[in-house]
């Protein structure tokens, strides 16, 4: 996958509530607040871009780290037009000074954004399997897990139910105070 075809992505929203785990209340309020208003494809079915997305993403890491919407500014990093980084007309802000470039970070945000897109990268095989999984039904599994399963559910299947043990027992007893 080449940059143009990653951030010519349409990103649905339910995809980004589950990625986040919150409400669409939360998820809508989210793009209120960034001023975001999601695009619709020929179907009528609403999408941001890569772009927009990474907007919602960014501000979902600020709310998990701060508990607040507050205070985000949301006018760091944002794509021109030929798809190089600009910040708001003011061109020099994205370049690093040569004197002491590590006195221009706050090292904690720094580190901890790094981790959380190392985060994002780590986890969004398992949650595609898991939204996969969950589209899934006993039709669709393959003959060896087809088979597994049936083991399962025989191993978990009592060969006796509480009723007919019961009536076991109770014959039993009959039959020995009759024998006494």
């Amino acid at each position: 996958m080449n940059q143009n075809s990653t951030l010519d992505q349409k990103i649905r929203p339910e995809d980004l509530i589950q990625e986040f785990n919150i409400g669409k209340d939360t998820y809508y309020n989210d793009l209120k607040y960034l001023g975001i208003k999601a695009e619709k494809d020929s179907k009528g079915k609403p999408y941001l871009t890569f772009e927009q997305a990474e907007q919602v993403r960014a501000l979902r890491s600020y709310v998990n780290r701060n508990g607040k919407r507050e205070g985000f500014e949301n006018s760091s990093l944002v794509h021109s037009s030929n798809n190089e980084l600009a910040t708001n007309g003011n061109e020099e802000d994205i370049y690093v000074k040569p004197e002491e470039p590590r006195v221009q970070f706050d090292f904690n945000q720094l580190m901890r954004g790094a981790q959380e897109i190392k985060l994002r990268e780590l986890a969004t095989p398992d949650l595609l399997m898991r939204g996969i999984a969950d589209q899934l039904t006993e039709e669709d599994l393959s003959d060896d897990l087809k088979e597994k399963l049936a083991a399962v559910r025989e191993a978990v299947n009592p060969k006796w139910t509480p009723a007919s043990l019961a009536t076991e027992i109770v014959a039993q007893y009959r039959s020995s105070r009759s024998g006494s």
